[in-house]
């Protein structure tokens, strides 16, 4: 067997050699570019426009131009304060409103305590400051939940493109036995973000608000603690699946890496002790080739961390703005003495929350992904 494989090393080697051969594109360099294409194309319209021309250059030596720039600390901080900005201005114009609400809701309250028209007059115009403050909320954020809905649908893209490109990088290193484990539970992750994240975190959040409404309408609080047990139930059962593939992932990989180091170091050593100055050769051959590489693993690895942090972005600011904006409201009504607003905003803080919970669950799982990709050590190289 290790002499098939010496065979197959010097014929490889000595076709490198031919100059009627070296003009023609080999073939793993063509999957690795179809692949690369099949990847920028998945990239989302508003996550392209973010990036740098020469991102998409037609060589990796202006792909790691773009990237560098991509990722750089400016580049990244200017999109976060672009974010920010446009993202502050809705929140503000919210909180005014909400702050609105409660003013006149507090002294609807109060001119009726005064005017002594009993209590029912009270109860009717909390109830009406509910209902306009659930028609405010409703009407403003349901363009947020729809850009999460649509946050899941590009990352499940993002990731269906990007795993075959890696791991045909991660074949053309010699890590074959990490491409198979790394597809493995990469495709377990992708059937779980298309079937149990991208279909029950919608539902849950409207579960959530359905008892939060209820709540606030009723004036009890019954339905509030079982809203709450909904949302810890779900985000520690997430956050462990989240942290189960992560373990998986990082103990199949390093132990796929070293049995694929291994079985390379053992065919240099044959080829050295059977063939000594061809074996060296490919040795340095072969070294060469590691190099390569893991520039090229370096360049894309960071250039799809690059893009899924400015698809992550977009989405996570402005569900932590408008956490703070809830909160706000929130202390504001408490202020007022308006007790059942307090319970819808706090309520729907919280789910906003749960949503940050989710985001950041899925973009860490990614990143970790990424950097064992980027970061795993060519077999080819022998390290």
């Amino acid at each position: 067997m290790i002499f098939g494989i010496l065979v197959v090393f010097f014929t490889l080697f000595a076709a490198a050699e031919d100059p009627d051969q070296s003009t023609e594109t080999p073939p793993e360099e063509m999957e690795i570019q179809e692949k690369l294409d099949g990847f920028m194309g998945a990239i989302p319209p508003e996550v392209a426009a973010c990036l740098p021309a020469e991102f998409f250059g037609e060589n990796m030596a202006e792909m790691a131009v773009g990237v560098q720039e991509a990722g750089s600390v400016q580049a990244v901080l200017a999109q976060v304060w672009r974010i920010l900005g446009a993202s502050l201005r809705q929140q503000l114009a919210l909180l005014a409103r909400i702050c609105g609400i409660l003013v006149l809701s507090a002294v609807v309250r109060l001119l009726s305590l005064q005017l002594q028209s009993g209590e029912g007059v009270s109860r009717a115009a909390g109830f009406c400051s509910t209902l306009a403050m659930v028609s405010v909320l409703f009407s403003t954020q349901r363009s947020r939940f729809l850009s999460l809905s649509s946050y899941f649908t590009a990352t499940q893209q993002l990731c269906a493109a990007s795993v075959p490109l890696m791991g045909a990088l991660y074949a053309m290193g010699g890590n074959v036995g990490a491409a198979v484990a790394h597809h493995g539970v990469m495709t377990a992750f992708l059937a779980m973000l298309e079937t149990v994240i991208s279909g029950t975190v919608m539902p849950v959040a409207g579960i959530c608000l359905a008892l939060a409404l209820a709540d606030a309408l009723s004036g009890k609080s019954a339905l509030r603690s079982l809203a709450g047990l909904i949302k810890r139930t779900y985000t520690l059962t997430f956050s462990f699946l989240m942290l189960l593939l992560c373990g998986i992932l990082g103990i199949q990989t390093t132990l796929a890496k070293g049995g694929d180091t291994l079985a390379l170091r053992t065919v240099r050593f044959a080829a050295g002790s059977f063939l000594p100055v061809v074996g060296g050769s490919i040795s340095e051959a072969l070294r060469t080739v590691s190099g390569s590489v893991t520039y090229l693993r370096a360049v894309v690895g960071s250039g799809v961390i690059v893009v899924f942090l400015l698809s992550f972005l977009p989405v996570f600011l402005p569900l932590l703005l408008g956490r703070i904006t809830f909160q706000l409201g929130g202390a504001a009504a408490k202020l007022l003495g308006c007790d059942h607003e307090e319970k819808l905003l706090s309520e729907l803080a919280a789910v906003y929350g749960y949503f940050m919970a989710v985001v950041a669950s899925l973009f860490v799982m990614i990143v970790f992904s990424l950097t064992l990709f980027t970061r795993c050590a060519t077999a080819g190289g022998g390290g």
